[in-house]
């Protein structure tokens, strides 16, 4: 460094900095006078009317505008890619389950379609999925549903159960109430052993 400074003096490092600093005022220079041939006023946009007070102004970057003249923002936001997803993949299994059944449904509409209300033959017991009139109700009552008789039947043995139930329950209340009047019960009967024969002493085996 004592080399260096032997053969460049100080203001030989200065050089650079003025030059740079010329060509910054240079090319604001230019820019305000680009503005005021094209008639826009950009000094309070590059901060140039107070040039002395206020130091030097902001650096321009270019700003990119869309089609529609307003400024386009980058939105920082969730990933909405699943939602779509779900969305589009519920659509597909609603459409793969619905147009076969829409197609089903009018065809059965066009080609059979709703019984006609006639007589009951004469010993003819007619099945409970016969009362229906469109054909897809009828299968529905066939396939699925079971038969009045078949559900009378087993209310009926429901109801049946729960009422031996209750009884039984009555019965047992009147017993203790009975045991508990006459000081009747097991314990009369079996009576207890007496403690005194109980051995306490150590055990080597279970038996002993």
């Amino acid at each position: 460094m004592g080399h260096l400074g032997s053969r460049y003096s100080p203001h030989f490092f200065l050089v650079p900095v003025v030059a740079m600093a010329a060509m910054s005022l240079l090319q604001r220079a230019s820019v305000t006078a680009v503005a005021a041939l094209s008639g826009r006023c950009l000094g309070p946009r590059l901060g140039f009317g107070g040039f002395l007070t206020r130091g030097f102004p902001k650096t321009i970057a270019p700003v990119r505008h869309s089609g529609d003249h307003g400024k386009r923002l980058f939105v920082i936001k969730p990933s909405r890619f699943y939602d779509r997803r779900f969305l589009n993949l519920l659509k597909f299994y609603i459409m793969l389950t619905g147009i076969p059944v829409v197609i089903g449904i009018t065809l059965v509409n066009v080609f059979i379609g709703e019984a006609e209300l006639a007589e009951i033959p004469e010993g003819y017991v007619p099945e409970h999925w016969e009362y229906y009139k469109h054909p897809i109700s009828r299968w529905i009552a066939r396939t699925f549903y079971d038969s009045p008789e078949k559900n009378y039947e087993r209310t009926m043995a429901i109801l049946q159960i729960e009422a031996e139930k209750a009884d039984l329950r009555l019965k047992e209340l009147e017993v203790r109430r009975l045991m508990r009047a006459r000081g009747d019960g097991p314990w009369f009967q079996y009576p207890t052993i007496d403690k005194g024969l109980i051995d306490y002493s150590p055990k080597a085996e279970p038996d002993n």
